[in-house]
């Protein structure tokens, strides 16, 4: 075992609300009856105890960016984690899974991550995101990612004291992953917290500085979570999108003591404890190994959450502020010369763009979104945008798409292969 101040991240869990409920979730989601929601008060404490702290700070559910307070809780992140401000995501991004691996994929020294199964919220949250989270550990669980058996009792499988000491020392999470905070408390394992939550524990330690520098002969109590966990183990794997948990016989009746859904709608596939030379499976060992069956694809081409979903097209002599007026437009505009539909088509269908950025071509047509937080400071538009709608956005965020970009776009969307129009034009 590891102290959480040698982790390379520690974790805050603000809420176990999910759109999933994945086979044998960290978090334990499609057990709960009802999912929790971090106090603003409570993440504040939660980051301000790791001032100190060097390496990585995490936000995770669940799906984290379902937390209705999620843009302050990102704001807040940002201003004590990362003072000088991200600017990611700027340009168009044809290849996700590329783009992550480049540019947000490094976890070293002190940052930010966020951890998101990129569900529409993601999109919703697009722009704070990447201005927010220098590193992002994004998984539609589209893939075949495989989960191993957290829910299994080394007592229920009959695996002696001398045995389980040296598994429980040895356990991939504790050792390759993350502590963590809850609304209960701070733990040295994330696995521990998720437990804690499931079933009423007693909580963790105080959300104070210097939480984090307990070594493991001080984890104490904490410790007792380790003997119904079943990372350490030698138990089955199985794939996310299956949604069902492997469970022993015992933990499955605590599951259906607490009202757990997945156990209540037969979503876990209970393991007779004298089978288990059967269906034992070694254990995993290392950081990533739950994602090797997939070929390590987190972000699948098929999931379309972070694509545009509409655009209001507005070309001369149209007034755009009159037409959005009476169209509503719930996502994109573009205030065109009537002469680039093809290649906005193209970009609206096939990019992945930044709500929080307007895109130009110039003297051609100009690309925006109607949820950018640069319009929020306008009182009342479309009448007070400015007549040049890109004087509303800091440089940063104008970007222009030339010939020289627009090219690479194309060269990039030819080698994976555009999937044509799939957006609504308005």
């Amino acid at each position: 075992m590891r102290s959480p101040a040698d982790m390379i991240i520690i974790e805050i869990d603000i809420t176990n609300a999910c759109e999933h409920s994945c086979s044998n979730c960290t978090r334990m989601c499609g057990n709960h009856k009802k999912p929790f929601f971090m106090s603003f008060d409570t993440f504040k404490r939660a980051v301000d105890s790791l001032d100190e702290f060097p390496n990585t700070v995490g936000m995770i559910g669940g799906e984290p960016t379902m937390h209705p307070e999620f843009e302050r809780f990102a704001d807040y992140m940002r201003k004590k984690r990362v003072p000088a401000g991200v600017k990611l995501a700027r340009e168009p991004i044809v290849n996700m899974q590329g783009y992550q691996y480049k540019f947000t994929g490094e976890w070293t020294g002190r940052n930010a991550v966020l951890l998101s199964s990129l569900n529409n919220n993601y999109y919703k949250h697009f722009e704070t995101i990447n201005d927010t989270f220098t590193r992002q550990l994004l998984n539609d669980h589209n893939n075949a990612c495989m989960h191993q058996a957290l829910l299994m009792s080394r007592k229920e499988l009959d695996i002696p004291d001398e045995e389980w000491v040296k598994k429980r020392d040895a356990c991939w999470v504790q050792n390759t992953w993350s502590a963590t905070i809850t609304p209960k408390g701070a733990f040295f394992c994330e696995v521990a917290g998720a437990l804690d939550m499931l079933f009423d524990g007693p909580g963790g330690w105080p959300i104070e500085p210097g939480w984090w520098r307990r070594r493991p002969e001080d984890f104490g109590e904490q410790l007792s979570w380790c003997e119904i966990c079943g990372g350490c183990l030698d138990v089955p794997k199985r794939l996310s999108s299956e949604e069902r948990d492997d469970v022993t016989p015992g933990l499955f009746e605590r599951l259906k003591t607490i009202g757990s859904p997945k156990a209540l709608q037969g979503r876990c596939v209970v393991h007779d404890p004298m089978n288990y030379d059967k269906f034992k499976d070694p254990t995993f060992t290392g950081t990533n190994d739950y994602m090797a069956a997939g070929g390590n694809i987190r972000t699948t081409p098929d999931n379309r959450n972070l694509y545009p979903r509409s655009a209001l097209i507005c070309p001369p002599p149209e007034d755009w502020r009159e037409k959005m007026k009476k169209s509503a437009p719930p996502d994109w505009v573009a205030v065109t010369d009537g002469k680039e539909t093809k290649e906005l088509e193209n970009l609206l269908s096939n990019c992945i763009l930044n709500p929080g950025c307007v895109y130009y071509r110039e003297g051609k047509y100009v690309l925006f979104n109607v949820q950018a937080r640069s319009l929020r400071s306008i009182a009342r538009w479309p009448q007070l945008l400015p007549e040049d709608i890109r004087e509303a956005y800091p440089e940063d965020k104008r970007i222009e798409i030339t010939d020289e970009l627009w090219g690479r776009l194309v060269k990039y969307l030819k080698q994976i292969g555009g999937k044509g129009s799939r957006i609504k034009l308005i």
